[in-house]
């Protein structure tokens, strides 16, 4: 007699989800995808990555349903590199991404370490949601002088906002790397992430990863409750309980410029990775 097969079906994960991105892009042997993303993004020979393995990314999902799950990494030693995905516009992703970034670099060094030391921070935000004016769906940004704007002052802090919205409304070269990742990392075309599976084996390596963790009824779980949760913050954002939460992001920034300043950090410097003047921080001690 013949035995009928079972077989389950599943959709597969978003990567938009950051829990799925997060998942994808930082298991040990993924290394090349988050390589050979950045390196087109960034237009950038990408020698050697490092990626920072969370052991307990499961774990600290479960206690911080709220909290930020990105994707960090350096890059041939001496560039740290911070990627997040934002699904729900809050209306503060450039405050959000400038703070992350000014963390990062403050908390670089070490007492009385020599600001020589200090490592270029890049922040990659990917957008599910339209945020500026411009009609590219990739914003690059610098500190550039005010009078002279081809002048960068300095590339300590590069940010890269990416909106999929607009990407979704473009018409991009399959040839190109960026676009096939973001085609990707996008999910809504299939006929262009089929495109692009032709003509890049890493992405459709990735691809199989994906139906992989998709097929895995603890990842599905703890991705549904991630956005589940995710759901929650936007409702009481809507609900104007976003308040509180603002301020908790306030309380965060001033700890981290006490401890700045209890480190005896220039004031200048402060300055520069926070954003306020010399007259907040004095207020501040």
């Amino acid at each position: 007699m013949e035995v009928l097969k079972i077989t389950q079906v599943y959709n597969k994960l978003s990567v938009k989800n950051d829990y799925v991105f997060k998942r994808l892009f930082t298991k040990k042997g993924n290394e090349k995808y988050l390589k050979e993303f950045l390196s087109s993004l960034l237009k950038m020979d990408i020698r050697e990555i490092r990626i920072e393995h969370d052991k307990r990314l499961d774990q600290n999902l479960k206690s911080e349903k709220y909290g930020v799950l990105d994707v960090k990494a350096t890059l041939n030693g001496n560039v740290e590199v911070n990627i997040e995905i934002q699904i729900n516009d809050y209306k503060n992703i450039v405050k959000r991404v400038e703070y992350y970034a000014s963390k990062m670099l403050a908390f670089q060094l070490k007492p009385k370490e020599d600001y020589k030391k200090l490592k270029p921070v890049i922040i990659v935000a990917i957008l599910d949601f339209e945020h500026f004016k411009f009609k590219e769906y990739i914003t690059k940004g610098v500190i550039v002088s005010d009078k002279h704007r081809d002048e960068i002052i300095d590339n300590i802090l590069t940010f890269y906002y990416i909106e999929l919205p607009k990407f979704r409304k473009s018409k991009i070269d399959t040839e190109d790397k960026v676009a096939q990742w973001l085609s990707f990392i996008d999910g809504e075309d299939e006929k262009r992430i089929g495109e692009v599976m032709r003509k890049n084996d890493n992405i459709k390596k990735a691809d199989e990863e994906l139906e992989y963790l998709s097929s895995d009824e603890a990842t599905r779980r703890l991705a549904e409750m991630r956005e589940s949760g995710l759901r929650e913050m936007a409702s009481a954002k809507a609900c104007g309980i976003e308040e509180g939460i603002e301020k908790g992001a306030k309380y965060a920034k001033i700890d981290m410029i006490k401890a700045m300043l209890k480190e005896n950090i220039d004031i200048n410097v402060i300055s520069k990775v926070t954003g306020l003047t010399k007259d907040e921080i004095e207020n501040i001690k």
